[in-house]
């Protein structure tokens, strides 16, 4: 099912979720501070950018893919979890039937950036 998955599908998220190992985000910050945590890491990043946030939590990204130069769109929902905070994040191409993977891989950049980032 996975290769036919990447042939047929063009998005991935963490609610699912659509993947086996994706899953949400959990930080040990306040929703606020994690909104913050993260437009710093996706400023290290090349080829992503904070498109816009909202008041009520939701933070909108962009990738651009290195070869074509397509367009990712990637959602983050950071919802208050105990002491911290979780993040649930979709990630969809504007184009295509199928991503070979890359909207996965969008997720696990991202989260991978913001751990590292400290």
């Amino acid at each position: 099912m996975g290769l036919f998955r990447w042939f047929t599908k063009n998005w991935a998220n963490t609610q699912g979720p659509s993947h086996p190992d994706l899953a949400p985000l959990v930080l040990p910050l306040p929703p606020a501070e994690a909104v913050e945590r993260v437009k710093s890491a996706v400023a290290t990043l090349p080829h992503w950018r904070v498109e816009s946030s909202d008041a009520a939590g939701e933070l909108h990204l962009t990738r651009r893919t290195r070869l074509m130069q397509f367009v990712d769109d990637v959602k983050l929902r950071f919802l208050p979890a105990g002491p911290g905070c979780l993040i649930h994040a979709e990630s969809k191409s504007r184009v295509g039937v199928g991503d070979f993977g890359q909207n996965r891989r969008n997720i696990l950049e991202l989260w991978t950036a913001i751990r590292a980032h400290q």
